[in-house]
């Protein structure tokens, strides 16, 4: 309590809970380095202890034993704070920071630090959007593409190896129509059916017979007629027009699907795959739905994540055991879902963490009902948690949660899906590993959960367990 941040009118520690003075209508609080503050149920914000960057956001740099308002602040919904500075989101999806800036942690375009909240730069105008282990990308309507978070593989595309706290443009992309996000690489479909990959390529996941890594996109080589992609951990596949698939990158537990376990630093096909319609990729497996509404997956099966009733791997396509009607086909790290028709949800594989959404914590190599969710319209699964879009435009999601990526405002993991807070017109959902996003029909985006390395796109590095705002995302 060195510099007042208990907020009880003394700077003596304390090693039981004391009272906050005079905080009355508090909603949310959150904890700083040396300072405390808290949103009120009217939209205000106080806070209190140490300012010698302007954290408490009175218009001064003079430290309070007790709370204090926040200069100007209102409408505010909830308030986070870092080391020495602090931010407000508020209910219109924008957000304004004081406190230290000098790594421009404001978000306002500045290294000036601020005694009194300050705007983050605003954003609209996102078709779809992907995420990987520490970065995100969102595909545009104008066919190009944007991406934040971490950047030491290239996975950004912006010909840099520099991280980034806001959406960089991926230089040269044009005509995306999809985009897709692995480990530390990311990919895009072009309308003319070729695909362009960018990042790190130790296993030949960039597909352009390499193993260089890049920091702008590279063609994917002798792949024609591809019409959706997707990338798993150190992997990339490609659906054809023709209802075949190809597979290229790490092959080590036969994910490639061709029926060897050699790495491959170009497209290979998938053995005996036709009347494909998806496909999806996860850690180490892959997975494709067929016209029929059936599934195929192949690769890595420790968990029973290929759902053929076996913990054996495959490095051919196998069925998945007594699922019909599937409409769309998603695959976490070691788990994998599928939508039927009638808008219920089966999951199978690892659950540890209750990501098959069957109230249990036991792997199952068959699918299993997700337990309670009707109307949904699309799906997605992370590396421990899953997703689905409804359709009212809510979501719900399930799984581990230490992050907060179920994003119902707790890091408290559940079996049984839960509604993500105060999110409301989406219209197309994503999960990365520890985090998950959304696209909204007003073309703007938010995301929440784990953000270490920015892949919140809110311009800090502070996790969310309620979805908030992308910045600069047109």
């Amino acid at each position: 309590n060195a510099g007042g941040q208990l907020g009880d009118g003394t700077i003596t520690s304390s090693s039981v809970p004391v009272v906050v003075t005079g905080l009355v209508g508090a909603v949310q609080i959150t904890a700083g380095s040396n300072h405390s503050c808290a949103v009120l149920a009217d939209g205000t914000a106080q806070c209190w202890g140490d300012n010698f960057f302007g954290q408490l956001g009175d218009n001064s740099t003079n430290g309070s034993l007790v709370p204090v308002s926040v200069s100007g602040l209102s409408g505010a919904v909830q308030v986070t704070a870092g080391d020495f500075h602090s931010c407000a989101l508020f209910a219109d999806g924008t957000a304004q920071c004081w406190g230290y800036n000098g790594f421009g942690q404001l978000g306002d375009g500045t290294g000036t630090n601020s005694s009194v909240p300050v705007a983050v730069a605003g954003l609209a105008g996102v078709i779809q959007t992907a995420a990987g282990t520490d970065h995100s990308c969102a595909l545009l309507a104008d066919g190009t593409a944007k991406c934040w978070g971490r950047n030491d593989s290239g996975q950004l595309g912006d010909g840099t190896f520099i991280d980034s706290l806001v959406p960089v443009g991926v230089t040269g992309l044009a005509g995306a129509v999809q985009v897709t996000a692995g480990d530390f690489h990311s990919c895009a479909l072009l309308a003319d059916g070729t695909e362009k990959c960018w990042g790190n390529n130790a296993f030949g996941q960039l597909g352009d017979a390499t193993t260089t890594n890049s920091s702008v996109p590279v063609v994917v080589t002798g792949l024609d007629g591809a019409v959706q992609i997707t990338a798993g951990a150190v992997h990339s596949c490609a659906l054809l027009a023709d209802g075949t698939a190809q597979c290229w990158g790490y092959n080590g537990f036969g994910q490639l699907g061709d029926g060897t376990n050699e790495p491959s630093s170009v497209p290979v096909v998938v053995t005996g795959l036709v009347g494909a319609v998806q496909i999806t990729a996860g850690y180490y497996h892959s997975c494709a739905l067929l016209a029929g509404g059936t599934a195929k997956c192949w690769g890595y099966n420790g968990y029973g994540q290929l759902g053929d009733g076996t913990f054996t791997q495959s490095s051919v396509p196998v069925v998945v055991t007594g699922l019909v009607g599937v409409v769309q086909i998603t695959a976490g790290w070691h788990h994998s879902c599928a939508l039927l028709a009638n808008g219920t949800e089966k999951c199978w594989g690892y659950n540890a963490y209750g990501q098959l959404g069957d109230g249990l914590n036991t792997n199952s190599e068959v699918p299993v009902v997700v337990t309670g969710l009707v109307g949904a319209v699309q799906i997605t699964a992370g590396a421990y948690h899953s997703c689905a879009l409804l359709a009212d435009g809510t979501a719900q999601c399930w799984g581990y949660n230490g992050s907060g990526q179920l994003g119902d405002g707790t890091n408290e993991p559940s079996s049984v899906p839960v509604v993500v807070t105060g999110l409301v017109g989406a219209i197309q959902i994503a999960a990365g590993s520890y985090h998950s996003c959304a696209v909204l029909a007003d073309g703007t985006e938010q995301c929440w959960g784990n953000n270490a390395k920015g892949q919140l796109g809110d311009g800090t590095l502070f996790e969310s367990a309620v979805p908030i705002g992308v910045l600069n995302l047109p």
